[in-house]
């Protein structure tokens, strides 16, 4: 992925979680706007404010496929968040 690519936040990569439950309906479509070795600085739809510092490996090009494969995982996620506060 190079500046100026779509992204959208894979929680897939991450486990799932990153400290607080995190998902990608959270952040919403990116844009890469700069990089670093480490990071991308992407301004997210859904995220009020400047661009955030993301790993590189917690995002993935916004295609057709990853973000239908996201969104069931963010489903399977929340069913089991509702079992877990049950």
């Amino acid at each position: 992925m190079k500046v100026g690519d779509l992204v959208v936040y894979n929680p897939i990569a991450v486990g799932g979680m990153t400290g607080d439950i995190v998902r990608s309906e959270d952040y919403g479509l990116g844009i890469v706007l700069d990089e670093n070795p480490y990071y991308y600085f992407i301004n997210w739809s859904n995220v009020v404010g400047p661009m955030l510092a993301i790993p590189k490996d917690h995002v993935v090009p916004a295609t057709t496929e990853n973000v239908q494969q996201i969104r069931e995982h963010d489903e399977r996620e929340k069913k089991l968040d509702k079992w877990a506060t049950i």
